[in-house]
């Protein structure tokens, strides 16, 4: 019983993320940083009752991730190609675009001492964001 309630959740969790990232790639090049931002906090939350804003604000936001969002590892994945997506059309050096460079290294970084073998772009956003920090 436990274990359908929490494959449900994942595939949920799943299907969230990877139509988000199918539609920032349709929006890639032709929406304002705003609208990216816009878009993702408002399917994030109604498709997860995820508040990228707030769960980012957090210091042990992965672990909220993965114990209260039922992620798994290729979740968090993604879940750091939406980040980037949005850091990538942020114009900005505000507030907002540290947290998202922030949370992208602590992502892939937390990914990188579990042994998950690398994605295609983790290295490159490792050092790309290592230009922040």
């Amino acid at each position: 019983m436990m274990e359908d309630y929490i494959t449900k959740e994942t595939s949920k969790t799943r299907a969230a993320i990877e139509a988000i990232l199918k539609r920032l790639s349709q929006l890639s090049g032709k929406a304002t940083s705003g609208e990216i931002h816009d878009y993702v906090k408002t399917e994030m939350i109604g498709r997860l009752a995820l508040d990228v804003d707030d769960i980012l604000q957090k210091d042990a936001f992965i672990n909220t991730l993965v114990t209260g969002y039922g992620f798994d590892n290729d979740d968090l994945n993604k879940f750091a190609e939406v980040i980037y997506t949005m850091l990538k059309a942020d114009d900005g050096k505000d507030e907002a675009h540290n947290s998202y460079a922030t949370a992208i290294v602590k992502i892939n970084s937390w990914l990188q001492e579990k042994g998950v073998a690398f994605s295609m772009t983790r290295n490159y956003v490792l050092e790309e964001m290592s230009r922040y920090f």
